[in-house]
């Protein structure tokens, strides 16, 4: 993969802290109010051990942002631990400044540290995914602009990952390096095993069927799908059982996506390593990731991302040897289904 990094990455920093300023103002008020508050401990003058261990991580910490070793979804929950750190130590020390109380009772500061964990996780679960989406539509009218159709691309967190057709596209790859907010964006490529493209259908004289790639998926076992799973023998699997063990996962382990989303976040990735264990077994085997919209969607764009970023995903994993066909197909039937079906061509 060849990585490009953003040109502007302290400006793309801070038009994320710019969005999730409400949850750094709490931390902030939470800091005053406990700088305000606790009273002064003059046993202990030398620093805290919990204040010298907490900034020895945040520093390490920011030292693996700068230097690239954290990348995807971890680097942003990174980033936003380390604003919300920082501003309760802003709160704490601006408290103790203004209400004259001495430094040295910075020991008892580390009781707000739990309201403050709080107020983290509230905003990796709340500010981040609205601020990803904010992140895409960016990226994706910057595509758009330039006549490219957005559904190749991927995200996690504030970097973007772009298909290896687009990476040929200096200007649109520098553009939406630039673009407020992203980390860096990557250039994917295909590895040699399966850049074959797949065998052409068969020549046949009849007009072909519009309706036949967004054919509804193969019938759910009837069977419990995970007794189905826990009777595979052992080694490779045949064409048949191999597609009986993908039917099997897409129903006890569906992948879903986040709404109108195609990120692959921590639960479609545990999802898509269910398939991964499957997909291994399968040798020679070209499986068609189908995907999906949201049920009652008529977004025909958000099936292909979703089933695009689906291979990106598996490929990295190490199943890049098989052949993997992205198809997007229609929206889900009924709240159990799943965004992705594997089907075997």
């Amino acid at each position: 993969m060849k990585t490009r990094p953003s040109p502007a990455q302290k400006g793309a920093m801070l038009d994320f802290y710019a969005y999730l300023w409400p949850w750094l103002a709490a931390c902030f008020v939470v800091g005053a109010a406990t700088g305000a508050l606790v009273a002064k401990n003059p046993l202990r003058l030398r620093p805290a051990r919990w204040l010298v261990w907490m900034s020895l991580a945040c520093l390490a910490a920011a030292a693996a942002l700068a230097l690239g070793a954290m990348r995807g979804a971890v680097s942003i929950y990174i980033e936003s631990a380390l604003g919300c750190f920082f501003a309760f130590i802003g709160g704490c020390a601006a408290a103790a400044y203004g209400f004259r109380r001495s430094f040295a009772s910075h020991e008892r500061w580390a009781l707000g540290l739990a309201p403050a964990a709080l107020l983290w996780f509230g905003a990796t679960q709340f500010a981040q995914p609205a601020y990803e989406a904010v992140l895409e539509k960016r990226v994706s009218a910057l595509a758009q602009a330039a006549g490219v159709d957005p559904a190749g691309l991927a995200f996690s967190g504030r970097d973007v990952t772009a298909p290896a057709s687009l990476g040929e596209s200096k200007e649109l790859m520098a553009r939406i390096a630039a673009a407020p907010g992203v980390r860096r964006i990557v250039a994917a490529e295909i590895p040699e095993a399966s850049a074959e493209a797949p065998p052409p259908p068969a020549a046949t004289d009849a007009k072909p069927d519009a309706t036949a790639t967004i054919a509804p998926p193969a019938p759910t076992p009837s069977v419990d799908p995970k007794d189905i799973l826990a009777s595979l023998p052992a080694g490779d699997l045949d064409a048949a059982t191999c597609q009986r063990a993908l039917d099997a996962v897409a129903v006890a382990e569906p992948v879903s996506f986040r709404a109108a989303r195609a990120t692959v976040n921590r639960r479609v990735a545990a999802a898509l390593d269910k398939a991964v264990e499957i997909i291994r077994r399968c040798p020679d085997a070209t499986i068609e990731l189908r995907g999906h919209g949201d049920e009652g969607s008529l977004e025909d764009s958000l099936s292909r991302r979703r089933a695009a970023a689906a291979e990106r995903y598996l490929r990295r994993e190490g199943v890049a040897g098989r052949r993997l066909v992205a198809v997007g197909c229609c929206a889900r039937e009924g709240q159990r289904a799943g965004a992705i079906d594997y089907i075997l061509r």
